[in-house]
């Protein structure tokens, strides 16, 4: 879990608040459902998530940068063992055996908080880090997402989505699939792979993958149907 409830809850309303004038790109996955049953307003800029494109350069110069496999012992400018393990077990697979072999092998790695690894509250992990130190919520879903890119799996299919918990009253991160037109969950708390519509209590602030993201707002039409039951 993302031990930072009001640091996302303080993004999520400036996002609200700013959307018309930067997020009014028609675009994106037009033909995919709606997740958690909110509104998505879709834009390409994504620099203002500095975590996120942060992690994105630690990332790109991590797998430029990297030489041979690491050695016992070693973890700086080399290829975890477990990463090409993993890659090398998940392309030959279908995309739900994909997304079912990465979600099962990444949820066996021990939360470990931000403050812990890091000495702060809210670094986000290359998926390098994550292999080497673990991590928190954000971490599993970014290795995850990242280790399905390496795998073959397009960027318009998957999203990282940052939520809010309302049974733990916590915010958390996952990652969301698209296939076959419908929308899979990836968690970290959750041992398989289900259907997002499955888990009713979480409730997305923004998603988002390598080209752009989604402000997620409550759907007018969900909430008119549900209060005329």
């Amino acid at each position: 879990m993302l031990r930072i409830h009001r640091l996302f809850t303080v993004i999520f309303v400036t996002l609200l608040a700013t959307a018309p004038a930067f997020a009014s790109d028609v675009g994106g996955l037009a033909s995919y459902p709606e997740i958690f049953g909110t509104h998505e307003t879709y834009s390409r800029e994504i620099d203002r998530f500095y975590k996120w494109t942060g992690m994105l350069q630690r990332w790109s110069t991590a797998r430029h940068g990297a030489g041979a496999p690491c050695a016992p012992g070693q973890s700086e400018r080399c290829v975890p063992r477990e990463w090409q393990r993993i890659v090398d077990l998940l392309r030959p697979l279908d995309i739900k055996a994909k997304l079912q072999a990465v979600n099962a092998l990444i949820n066996r790695y021990p939360y470990i908080p931000s403050e812990t690894n890091w000495h702060e509250e809210n670094y986000w992990e290359t998926p390098f880090e994550f292999l080497t130190r673990s991590g928190q919520c954000q971490d599993y879903a970014i290795t995850k997402f990242m280790l399905l890119r390496a795998a073959g799996v397009d960027n318009d299919l998957l999203r990282v989505v940052v939520l809010h918990d309302a049974r733990l009253n916590l915010d958390h991160a996952v990652v969301v699939a698209y296939v076959a037109g419908e929308a899979l969950l990836l968690d970290n708390q959750i041992p398989d792979v289900v259907p997002v519509d499955s888990v009713p209590l979480y409730q997305p602030y923004y998603s988002i993958n390598e080209s752009g993201w989604w402000l997620h707002t409550p759907n007018p039409l969900r909430i008119t149907s549900a209060s005329l039951r």
